[in-house]
């Protein structure tokens, strides 16, 4: 029996990712693997804006940032309003 093609990811699904944020609730720093012990401090938020849609049929709410990361790798997060948890874009 021939082996299945691997699973493909679609390109840009969010992935869920543990943030460090300020009293403001801006990222701080950013763990980006589950159970990894070292996060990356992010140095500078380049760009922040919030996006509200869909309050009739399914709500999205969240705080997108653009950020970048110790090293100068840059990242798209956002924080879901309506579950809480914080997610990279790519």
């Amino acid at each position: 029996m021939p082996t299945p093609p691997p699973r493909l990811r679609p390109l840009n699904e969010p992935r869920v990712v543990h943030v460090k944020t300020d009293d403001h609730d801006s990222p701080l720093a950013v763990t980006l693997h589950p159970g990894a012990n070292r996060s990356q401090a992010v140095e500078a938020i380049r760009e922040r804006w919030r996006i509200d849609d869909e309050w009739w049929r399914n709500p999205i709410s969240r705080h997108y940032y653009s950020v970048v990361l110790e090293g100068g790798q840059l990242l798209t997060l956002y924080h879901d309003l309506e579950d809480g948890r914080w997610y990279v874009q790519r």
